[in-house]
């Protein structure tokens, strides 16, 4: 293996840490050497979280028979806005980060160069250069679990916007006049919004399979037993999803309708567990939705990378930035 050709590359969150070793490839996407996870611990502080960080890509290191100076450069995906001229993550609330050079504390502890951009930048990124929007210019990949975010690739480059905050599609405004809480997308169609429906909806004694699925723990409702729920046909659990879906979609029609965009990835926990039939609620919602009917053909797809569009997007992210000089 070319030693330019081997990148690091890492999703940062505010609950796990997924990494890969990526060899990139001239004419195609390239392919993972090695892959591995653990737990972020953000609660024990950044220098811990920078530890974790390290011990894992050299654990990788290792795994794949290479030493430090085989790494070509290493690509961070970070929650919350970043500023990647500097490499600082601007703000991370679940990690509770302002204003940390993340770059430049990574650029001590490794002798390669360190690429940080935002998270779901990275996502939309590994789905454009090596996934289900890979035909396509123009185009948004959504991202549905715990909340709600988006990347814009357009013309073929990431979009970023000069404060860097470019694709916070979750904050965007679906109910205006609704209360706080219940405004935005990512308030009402939201992993987290769906089991906090869901949860309200069966302590007003709705019935639904799920109390038993849970064995009547409602706090230990997540995205596999809404799957569960949905496969076996619970009607409660089958409206909650389908409102989800319709917000989804109706937003996805927003982001085309205003960029005319070529394609959507639609990615995430939730996207991943609710599968085909998600799938099929939120594209059916975007074509009622989106403006004029010309559009309503615009592929809206779900990820093939899934959990590992944040590794491989940040390492060809770091590619392309290190190569370009």
């Amino acid at each position: 293996m070319a030693k330019n050709s081997l990148y690091l590359g890492i999703d940062l969150g505010g609950t796990n840490i997924q990494a890969a070793i990526y060899q990139t490839a001239k004419k195609e996407a390239g392919e993972i050497v090695v892959r591995d996870g653990t737990k972020t611990q953000a609660a024990e502080g950044a220098k811990h979280v920078i530890d974790r960080i390290v011990k894992l890509c050299d654990k990788l290191i290792e795994k794949a028979g290479l030493k430090r100076d085989d790494i070509a450069g290493l690509g961070v995906g970070a929650p919350g806005a970043v500023d990647i001229d500097k490499g600082v993550v601007l703000r991370a609330p679940n990690l509770d980060w302002d204003d940390y050079p993340l770059a430049k504390v990574l650029g001590k502890e490794f002798p390669f160069p360190i690429v940080v951009d935002n998270d779901v930048n990275v996502g939309a990124w590994g789905e454009y250069k090596a996934g289900a929007g890979k035909d396509y210019r123009d185009q948004m990949a959504i991202f549905v679990g715990t909340g709600i975010g988006a990347g814009l690739v357009l013309n073929g480059k990431l979009y970023h916007g000069p404060r860097f905050t470019a694709g916070e599609i979750g904050h965007t405004l679906i109910e205006g006049s609704g209360v706080l809480g219940r405004r935005t997308v990512e308030d009402m169609a939201s992993r987290t919004n769906m089991v906090r429906r869901l949860t309200a909806l069966i302590q007003s004694n709705r019935p639904s399979i799920v109390l038993d699925l849970v064995d009547g723990d409602l706090t230990q409702i997540r995205s596999k037993i809404l799957a569960q729920a949905q496969k076996e046909g619970d009607a409660l659990t089958l409206e909650v999803i389908a409102d989800a879906a319709r917000y989804v979609g109706m937003t996805i029609a927003n982001a085309v309708t205003l960029l005319s965009l070529d394609c959507v990835v639609v990615g995430g926990g939730a996207t991943e567990a609710l599968g085909k039939p998600w799938m099929k609620q939120v594209g059916e919602a975007f074509r009622d939705y989106v403006f004029p009917s010309e559009l309503r053909d615009v592929p809206v797809v779900a990820s093939v990378l899934e959990d590992n569009a944040g590794p491989i997007g940040a390492a060809l992210l770091a590619a392309e930035r290190i190569e370009a000089g």
